[in-house]
């Protein structure tokens, strides 16, 4: 092996962030703007897009969505070609009688939205099974800080904490863009879950430090002890850490 070791410092493959939810979506934002027609051929767009200066792609104006990212791994069916064709497409077989693959043939009915998105969840879910099995080759060490989603708050957040209007629009705003059915429960779980109802007056501070730790455990913490959890099922050496120093200028007292 080329390495014995890895080490996942605040961030996991199991993360909602780690894969783009629309990637199709930002290719054809990036084509339009350096006029690259997105309804070419694959093969001609990749080619169009090659031959286009870099600056050019860099300056799209494209907006990433809250609590994601416009850029970065997805399962596309390209690069991930084989693992997609032949175990997503079994699957796809068992649940309408056809192959998955058999979908880019003119002569082949289209698979219904839900069918499509069902795949494409289950393809996102046995490709992150496959890279943890990989991964559980090596010895691992996780890490994560204090205060992992300490850059969603603006300076005026974090000096003088939130008032709860502007801690329903935060976490409104990671539901809808993490889920997609019973928002409203999620929402109202988390509030009841993130909050000190021993305290008769929520301060924003305080506000701020629940909004804080649950975006965190959220976003960073929860996916690093799935990871960690499911690379010891393995029984190889998984070791987790947390990270609380803070010096005596930091934000937070020690």
């Amino acid at each position: 092996l080329l390495f014995h070791r890895a080490i996942l410092m605040s961030g996991s493959a199991l993360a909602p962030w780690s894969l783009v939810g629309e990637p199709a979506k930002f290719a054809a934002y990036v084509s339009h703007h350096v006029n690259c027609s997105p309804d070419l051929p694959h093969q001609m767009l990749l080619k169009c897009l090659r031959d286009k200066p870099l600056s050019d792609i860099m300056s799209t104006p494209v907006r990433a969505p809250d609590f994601g990212n416009a850029f970065g791994p997805s399962v596309d069916g390209v690069v991930i070609g084989k693992f997609y064709t032949c175990t997503v497409g079994k699957i796809g077989s068992q649940m309408d009688g056809s192959h998955y693959s058999d979908y880019s043939v003119p002569s082949a009915p289209k698979p219904s939205a839900h069918l499509h998105n069902t795949l494409n969840t289950i393809n996102a879910i046995l490709l992150r099974k496959l890279a943890i099995n990989k991964l559980s080759k090596y010895d691992m060490l996780v890490g994560v800080t204090r205060a992992e989603a300490y850059f969603v708050f603006n300076s005026e957040d974090v000096q003088y904490g939130i008032e709860a209007d502007r801690r329903s629009k935060i976490l409104k705003n990671y539901v809808k863009s993490t889920y997609s059915y019973h928002l409203n429960e999620i929402l109202a779980t988390i509030v009841n879950e993130y909050t000190d109802w021993e305290r008769p007056i929520q301060h924003p501070i305080n506000i701020r430090d629940e909004t804080l730790e649950a975006l965190s455990d959220a976003r960073i913490v929860a996916p690093a002890v799935q990871t960690v959890d499911l690379h010891s099922a393995d029984h190889r050496n998984s070791f987790l850490y947390v990270f609380d120093y803070q010096t005596k200028f930091g934000d937070f007292p020690q």
